[in-house]
């Protein structure tokens, strides 16, 4: 019984095009067996329907093109989310500059007469009795803010399992296209035949 860490490995090398044929027979021995552990089972059913036996497959004509065109529709969304958040981005920027430029011309006007109304005035005569007043007010803003951001540890972990299952189509995409070079392939030895 092969260990479940060289099996994902296999998987891995396999799904990468970098198995060789002892290592794929292996794969196809291991979930020929009958315990096969569920999360394998989506990979146990594609390396069983493409057994050496099975020669006689028939491709329908038009998939790899189906298959590529949905790869590049794919793609296309990916840039055009990123185009989306550029977009959204400048518009934030765009809204942050406006804010700036009113905040600095109100007070860039009449500020002396301003100033001269809203002079600071000392309410500590101790300076270090003023540090430690400060230091528990700015301790208690900081664990205000450690509360608010502390639910934010919830999306950054959705973010994270989100993006993973877009790694999985890429080698999917890598292996098919090398599935196709492989299907024409065949043809030219079949038409050289």
């Amino acid at each position: 019984m092969e260990s479940i860490e060289k099996i994902h490995k296999l998987l891995d090398r396999f799904y990468q095009g970098e198995t060789t044929l002892e290592e794929e027979k292996m794969l196809q021995d291991y979930f020929a067996s009958a315990s096969v552990p569920e999360e394998l089972m989506p990979d146990r059913d594609l390396l069983l329907a493409i057994e050496p036996d099975s020669q006689n497959l028939t491709v329908p004509d038009g998939l790899n093109k189906k298959i590529l065109d949905v790869l590049d529709q794919q793609e296309r969304k990916v840039i055009r989310t990123k185009r989306i958040s550029m977009f959204t981005l400048s518009g934030l920027a765009a809204g942050l500059l406006v804010v700036i430029a009113l905040y600095t011309g109100y007070f860039g006007k009449g500020q002396a007469t301003r100033q001269a109304s809203h002079q600071m005035i000392d309410t500590y005569e101790d300076p270090q009795d003023a540090y430690e007043e400060a230091r528990k007010t700015l301790a208690f803003v900081s664990a205000k803010l450690n509360t608010g951001t502390r639910e934010l540890v919830h999306v950054q972990q959705v973010s994270k399992t989100a993006s993973d299952p877009l790694k999985s189509l890429s080698k999917i995409n890598k292996g098919s296209k090398e599935l196709s070079l492989l299907g024409q392939l065949q043809r030219v030895e079949e038409f050289d035949r």
